[in-house]
């Protein structure tokens, strides 16, 4: 495939009513194509009901087992929550899961019931990804897949990630010495190619030097580079706009930076870059159409 095509998906939709928000606004007025709802939130009935308004968002699920209550009765998941019923810190659960010091039926248990809750309000997720990305972690990955099979989700987030344009550094978009990058880099080239063969996912997410993430004020340089020299091919731009909301915002420690995101993702000029390199915005659902065409075509031609 020639064409370049690019899936802006906002996560964290429903986590609170300035993020629900800033992502439909996001998606009005600026580039964003797709979002993540967080079924176990405190604002997700809320951005159930704006989503009413944005018919052509794509909407997919934000599996979650690091903030919040459970879907599930915390009695059911005991190995994800903490003495409170809520779900372990995502620092601690990520030992857990490095670990396997998790029951993996409770995540897949807790995965499912989030994707029931929405399929029972009448949505059905274009895609699956996860807070912190705790699906790619080890004792996580294999309750992901099955529960995305048991619940018919077709399309998930590339666990490999990349960044434009190259430099020759091995593993820049991960932290640490060169030898924990590098065998990151290959931890998630393999489950892209192995574990996920069987699930629709981009080429890759774009992503960005771990030092630039923090400097706010060259976020849209990133940007534009990253969209200047993407290669032919289906990319995810994972992004987190926001809006302060008193009550909530205090303890988000990416509030400033959800600000920044809405206003570079509703800038003109982010628009006009991604048309002037020939970059078609879709969401998963076309992702998902054109690979089962793919597929139909194959098969017509044995």
């Amino acid at each position: 495939m020639n064409e370049k095509r690019l899936i802006v998906n906002a996560d964290d939709l429903g986590m609170s009513r300035g993020i629900t928000d800033a992502i439909l606004l996001a998606h009005r007025y600026g580039v964003v194509t797709s979002a993540s709802l967080m079924a176990n939130m405190p604002a997700a009935e809320y951005a159930l009901e704006r989503l009413q308004r944005a018919p052509n968002l794509g909407v997919g699920v934000h599996l979650n087992i690091c903030q919040g209550k459970p879907a599930l009765p915390p009695s059911e998941v005991p190995t994800l929550v903490a003495t409170d019923g809520s779900f372990l810190a995502p620092a601690v659960m990520a030992r857990r899961l490095w670990r396997w010091q998790v029951a993996e039926w409770q995540i897949e248990a807790e995965f499912r019931a989030q994707i029931q809750w929405m399929k029972k309000h009448g949505l059905n997720p274009s895609h699956a990804d996860s807070h912190h990305h705790m699906h790619i972690y080890p004792a996580a990955v294999r309750p992901f897949a099955r529960a995305l099979a048991a619940e018919g989700i077709r399309c998930a987030r590339s666990p490999r990630c990349n960044h434009w344009p190259k430099n020759g550094t091995i593993g820049r978009s991960h932290k640490g010495a060169l030898l924990r990058r590098v065998l990151v880099q290959s931890y998630r080239g393999t489950l892209h190619m192995i574990l996920f063969r069987r699930i629709s996912t981009p080429e890759s997410r774009i992503s960005f030097a771990a030092h630039d993430c923090a400097n706010l004020g060259g976020l849209a340089r990133q940007w534009m580079l990253a969209l200047e020299n993407l290669p032919a091919g289906t990319f995810e731009l994972a992004c987190h706009p926001g809006i302060l909301e008193p009550g909530f915002s205090e303890t988000d420690a990416i509030s400033s930076q959800r600000e920044h995101e809405l206003r570079l993702l509703m800038d003109p000029e982010m628009r006009k870059a991604i048309e002037r390199n020939g970059i078609r915005l879709i969401t998963f659902n076309e992702l998902r159409d054109t690979r089962a065409l793919r597929r139909r075509v194959a098969v017509a031609a044995l």
